[in-house]
């Protein structure tokens, strides 16, 4: 068994009197730290009627949520934790801190680490009032506000309310009893002024010493502390992706509104991040919010599957069958049951194969491999491309030593827009597949989460002599959503 960083499935065969009268299947894994794998959930209902009901935190067991977004859960964003068990938040809605603190404990008990949400620079007007040299302001000398409640403060280091919010981080550890914080900002200011214009911030060569401050500051508090900051638009990874943090997290927004901006994203984020920390991406889906349940849900199963193939995750889900289609994440929407049946078999797939899809020695060769020269994978059927084309198969493949992977996803019959509803895929069957191999071939294998629970299938080959070296033949049998190929070598 690797301890380190292992996914097993399980079959559960249940018998009486010798008669097979049905089947169960799960997964699990073993990591030898749970940051290297970090599948984020959701919650976001803390009214006191919730306070004994935790059939949320077990929808996010069943899905194998192991980190837990605790979504504006405070009091104010300038003052994390209420003297009150009971209150108002900045949006008026009824928190309890009970019920705050009954889902820390449910969570732990199922070993999910619990982050508490605390935006990095919003605060009440009242705070404002009282503190405006603390704020951030506009070119024309105007202060920056979100929404006309959340008035944007000074992160700066030389700047009074940096230590001020990061105090109230290790409250929120402290009194409340989080794991970690989600360090959430607005993707915007990217340039403000301090108070009466005496200098001008570019804030992304600010984040990374707030969040070395903060980890410092929760260190002193306890070594088992977590911290996830929020890159609004994809900005700024370039310069956070280094930081002391659990993860490099996206949220996902316009103009990066095709599949293979979601492989750019996640692309780029590798590149930056030396540690190979895990990518998170927040890529809310509107389609459970304006489109028919059954679009949405092949909505989201194409977007699950293009987010993994590409070694990422996706935050998604949370509370009891919730789904995010926006980032006030209080007003989510729901799935229909057979949808969260079908997304939960989809999470016990990926747990099972988390070595292949998030083997950080797989390199991305997709556009170099393949097409007009590249003979290295060619793909005999029509329809096919390596960019995520409207209405072909998505083809990406990734490689290292002595492993291949190549993983189908099926656009036929929809357009590559992420964020649109989906029809249900036109099936492909039988597709040919040549490989240029340098290696002894130990083995092909097929899997794929929407055929027979993702039991893997070796797969028949032909070893064939060309002018270039030995190619091996196979037939990938089906592709209804996504299906995965991969090649073990020998060295």
């Amino acid at each position: 068994m690797n301890t380190d960083f292992g996914g097993y499935g399980v079959e559960l065969l249940v018998y009486q009197n010798d008669q097979l009268i049905d089947r169960c299947y799960t997964a699990f894994d073993v990591v030898s730290q749970c940051n290297k794998a970090i599948r984020y959930g959701f919650l976001s209902d803390y009214s006191t009627e919730d306070g004994e009901n935790f059939a949320d935190v077990s929808n996010l067991r069943k899905l194998h949520i192991n980190y837990v977004q605790y979504y504006d859960w405070s009091y104010r964003h300038d003052n994390l934790v209420s003297e009150e068990m009971s209150y108002q938040d900045m949006m008026g809605r009824e928190v309890n801190l009970q019920t705050v603190k009954n889902k820390i404990l449910a969570c732990k008990s199922y070993g999910m680490k619990s982050i508490g949400y605390g935006a990095i620079y919003a605060a009440s007007r009242d705070f404002y009032e009282q503190h405006k040299d603390w704020a951030f302001y506009t070119s024309a000398g105007d202060p920056f506000v979100f929404i006309d409640i959340f008035f944007i403060m000074n992160i700066a280091k030389n700047c009074p309310w940096r230590n001020h919010i990061i105090e109230e981080y290790a409250k929120a550890i402290e009194k409340i009893g989080f794991d970690g914080i989600h360090m959430d900002t607005y993707g915007f200011p990217k340039s403000a002024y301090s108070y009466r214009s005496e200098k001008l911030y570019k804030l992304e060569e600010e984040f990374p010493s707030l969040i070395e401050d903060t980890k410092k500051r929760l260190d002193k508090i306890t070594e088992d502390n977590h911290l996830i900051f929020n890159n609004v638009g994809n900005w700024p990874v370039n310069t956070v992706a280094c930081a002391s943090q659990d993860a490099i997290y996206i949220e996902v927004w316009d103009p990066y509104t095709r599949y293979d901006h979601i492989k750019q994203i996640i692309s780029d984020a590798r590149r930056e991040c030396k540690d190979k920390k895990p990518v998170i991406l927040a890529a809310y889906l509107k389609p459970f919010m304006e489109d028919t349940q059954e679009r949405a849900a092949y909505a989201a199963f194409i977007l699950t599957a293009v987010i993994t193939s590409n070694g990422a995750y996706h935050l998604l889900n949370g509370e009891e069958n919730g789904v995010l289609t926006q980032g006030y994440y209080v007003d989510h929407s729901f799935m229909a049951v057979a949808t969260s049946e079908k997304m939960r078999s989809y999470y016990d797939f990926i747990v099972q194969y988390m070595e292949l899809f998030y083997d950080t020695n797989l390199v991305d060769v997709s556009m170099t491999h393949m097409g007009w020269d590249n003979m290295e994978y060619r793909c005999f059927n029509d329809r096919w491309s390596v960019t995520g084309d409207a209405d072909k198969l998505w083809i990406s493949i990734r490689k290292s030593e002595n492993r291949e992977l190549i993983s189908l996803i099926n656009l036929c019959g929809n357009d590559n827009f992420w964020n649109k509803g989906k029809n249900k895929p036109q099936k492909r069957d039988n597709i040919e597949f040549q490989v240029l191999v340098d290696k002894t071939v130990k083995g092909v294998y097929f899997i794929s989460p929407d055929k027979n629970h993702g039991k893997v299938h070796e797969l028949t080959y032909e070893r064939k002599k060309t002018d270039r070296g030995w190619t091996i033949s196979f037939i990938v049998p089906q592709v209804e959503i996504w299906s995965n190929i991969w090649i073990d070598l020998l060295d």
